[in-house]
């Protein structure tokens, strides 16, 4: 257990040092056109990056391994959120961070295996072998808006989203371990069109909604690297 949670904070504290070194670069699209690892640039807007290495066809992955997702909260989120709290029972306590990521994670692994297992043809694995593509997953910057916590007083929170996180993604090759491509992306959980009641049902449900956008544009990318090939 140790060894596992310790590979997991080195996933979030490696994808939160690219991530902000990419920040500045993802607001102006001038990401490096070569990463630190030698993959090129492949997409550059003001909320995604993404790298692939030069040769890669996925069209030769038949079999996905999903790694359990690694969740961080954006940096001094708890501190900040309870400098605007007067009452003491309506501060967001380390047991309050402690669940919510572990929320996120649960829902997340659900969402991507779901989008993945659709299509028998491409199967989910827990081992690897041969063709078997690893995607080794991670939510950083989480910032929830307005947290669901119990509390001693009936507190009503209205928000006009989630919150908003960012997807650090990686894949690589199953057997040799090579890391194949590395995507970015940060996006808004909910509709900020307007002020709703925000519950942890409301939250799950925007979250949900954010997650299973990014597990179908994966999806899609993935079932088009296998059409076949137009002359």
């Amino acid at each position: 257990m140790k060894k596992q949670q310790g590979i997991k904070l080195s996933v979030i504290a490696l994808a939160a040092s690219l991530v902000i070194g990419c920040t500045a670069t993802t607001n102006s699209t001038n990401a490096p056109q070569v990463s630190s690892d030698g993959m090129e640039l492949k997409t550059s807007t003001r909320s995604t990056i993404a790298y692939k290495k030069e040769g890669v066809d996925f069209s030769e992955y038949e079999k996905v391994q999903i790694l359990p997702s690694a969740v961080a909260f954006k940096k001094n989120w708890q501190r900040d959120y309870n400098r605007n709290e007067t009452s003491l029972s309506t501060r967001v306590k380390d047991k309050d961070v402690m669940r919510i990521k572990a929320d996120v994670a649960k829902l997340f692994d659900e969402v991507f295996k779901d989008e993945f297992g659709k299509d028998a043809k491409f199967p989910l694995v827990d081992k690897v072998s041969s063709n078997t593509l690893v995607i080794r997953p991670a939510i950083i910057n989480l910032d929830v808006t307005a947290p669901d916590i119990q509390s001693a007083t009936n507190v009503r929170r209205y928000a006009s989203d989630a919150g908003k996180a960012t997807l650090y993604l990686e894949l690589y090759d199953g057997v040799s371990g090579e890391i194949l491509a590395r995507i970015v992306s940060a996006s808004v959980a909910g509709d900020d069109s307007y002020y709703h009641w925000a519950t942890r049902v409301s939250n799950r449900a925007d979250a949900k909604r954010m997650i299973r956008k990014w597990a179908k544009t994966l999806r899609t990318k993935y079932d088009e690297a296998h059409m076949p090939k137009t002359k």
